[in-house]
């Protein structure tokens, strides 16, 4: 058309101008090939466009053929080129580029996709993230609680067992493992709950799982249909309430008091729960035990009514006044309890063996469901913990962490009772790896954990474990992985932190 500017010419691309360099330590044909898709990639070689064959490109480059088939070859394993019968090698007319959209460094992926949909109860994620995220990663500051002392752990003692398994290893341990558990480690357990914890079990009762919190997740796989109601403490432990939640549980939360769960409120419920969750040695942030008339009037109601109770028994062995309490577990007729504990808190966290005790009859429902979720727990672990128990270590280990965590509540205690007079009240507790610090008057939530994260301090709210608005509110202070020194210092930081508040 008359007054249309010329079509700009598009450049293209001459074979004769590849250039081999045979000194470059690179070979010829990776050259000859970055060259050619350069060209493709740059529209200078266009989707179908014919290439001179291999033995005509090597005289003109005057190099061996096998550079130039190789070449060939690699851009046509990569979907640049294509050999066609009788036409030869040509273009691809559909390239890489265009078939998978990869995008390049520093660019986004485009969204194409509706969003994953999530369930009711994923939806909630986020409202934990911060919490999993603050007590899992990053250095372990006072006060973060949940953590037991891993720098007094003999490392070196556990390191040597696991050499010593190792260097006797069978091939048993190789093997696919039972999914019930290590057998003589499920021995051990049995021995140790029976002769510590009051326990009266039969080493074929005891299921080894990933710590409590699967422990807890096979209960609910198994015991739980849609629809179902559950009992929880209220405070209580919110990831346990999640997982009755995933199975389709109605949460009913039960106030606790001094002496526990208060089973007056828990009899109100109606209709009666098929399962009730507590953690009777210590309760659930807020640390008392619960009282034998309670445990009494628990198993009472429970066989009035026959419900389960799970009891979690996350740190009962940890008791500073008197001997450690016995089991609710022991307490009650056969197969109304279900108990379930943890190694994690006992030894060091990144070990994720756990068990429950069941009744004989529900063992092999309980073995297939952990065959199905994930097999079983490595049996290089369960044979050296079983080791560990067998030998006595455990048992001496436990009784040192028990003195060790006195004497750093004490310090915690007297700190608190020194330096934070109107912010926080530390009363001590008889047992635990934590304390509560009940907020003094006109000292707010929000207020005490801005300045706690200003000083570098970890406080959590028990708030977040509570379904009630609680009538005084209060933080968890961990004590146990914190040295003497440390505490003090902590304490004196959070001190002079909120004085200096504007």
């Amino acid at each position: 058309m008359a007054g249309s500017p010329p079509r700009r010419a598009r450049r293209r691309f001459s074979l004769g101008s590849l250039s081999l360099d045979r000194r470059a330590t690179e070979p010829l044909y990776r050259q000859l090939e970055d060259q050619i898709r350069g060209a493709i990639r740059g529209s200078q070689l266009l989707p179908g466009e014919g290439l001179p064959s291999t033995r005509q490109l090597a005289r003109d480059l005057g190099v061996a053929r096998n550079t130039t088939k190789n070449a060939y070859n690699q851009l046509i394993v990569e979907g640049y080129l294509v050999s066609v019968t009788g036409s030869g090698t040509r273009v691809a007319q559909d390239l890489p580029e265009d078939l998978l959209q990869v995008p390049g460094r520093g660019q986004a992926f485009v969204r194409t996709l509706s969003p994953v949909p999530l369930s009711r109860i994923a939806k909630r994620s986020p409202a934990l993230s911060s919490w999993i995220q603050g007590n899992v990663s990053g250095p372990v500051r006072p006060f973060r609680p949940h953590t037991p002392a891993s720098d007094a752990f003999p490392r070196e003692l556990w390191a040597q067992l696991t050499a010593r398994r190792i260097r006797r290893m069978s091939r048993s341990l190789l093997e696919r493992g039972d999914p019930r558990g290590y057998r003589p480690l499920r021995e051990a357990v049995a021995g140790y709950l029976g002769t510590t914890r009051g326990v009266a079990c039969d080493p074929g009762q005891v299921v080894i799982a990933a710590g409590a919190q699967q422990a807890i997740e096979l209960v609910c796989k198994l015991l739980i249909e849609p629809g179902d109601r559950v009992c929880m403490e209220d405070p209580g432990y919110t990831p346990a309430s999640l997982l009755f939640e995933l199975a389709g549980a109605e949460i009913v939360p039960v106030p606790v008091d001094d002496e526990g769960l208060e089973v007056a409120k828990l009899k109100q419920v109606r209709p009666a729960p098929k399962l009730v969750y507590v953690t009777p040695s210590s309760q659930f942030p807020l640390g008392m035990p619960m009282s034998l008339p309670r445990r009494l009037a628990l198993i009472e109601w429970a066989e009035g009514c026959g419900a389960v109770i799970l009891e979690d028994d996350y740190n009962g062995e940890y008791r500073y006044a008197g001997r450690p309490l016995p089991a609710l577990h022991g307490l009650a007729p056969a197969g109304r309890v279900l108990y379930a504990g943890s190694f994690s808190k006992l030894l060091f966290p990144a070990l994720r063996i756990g068990y429950l005790v069941v009744p004989q009859e529900v063992v092999d429902a309980f073995a297939a469901m952990r065959w199905l979720i994930d097999r079983h727990s490595p049996p290089l672990e369960q044979a050296v913990l079983a080791d560990f128990i067998e030998e006595g270590h455990f048992a001496r280990h436990v009784r040192r962490m028990r003195t060790l965590y006195a004497e750093r509540q004490g310090a915690l205690v007297e700190a608190a009772a020194r330096d934070l007079g109107g912010l926080l009240e530390v009363p001590a507790a008889d047992s635990g790896m934590h304390l509560i610090g009940w907020l003094g008057e006109g000292v707010t939530e929000e207020s005490l954990l801005q300045v706690a994260a200003s000083a570098g301090i970890d406080l959590t709210p028990t708030s977040r474990f509570s379904v009630r608005e609680p009538v005084r509110p209060s933080v968890i202070l961990g004590y146990a992985p914190f040295s003497e020194r440390q505490i003090h210092q902590a304490v004196r930081a959070l001190a002079r932190a909120y004085e200096g508040r504007t």
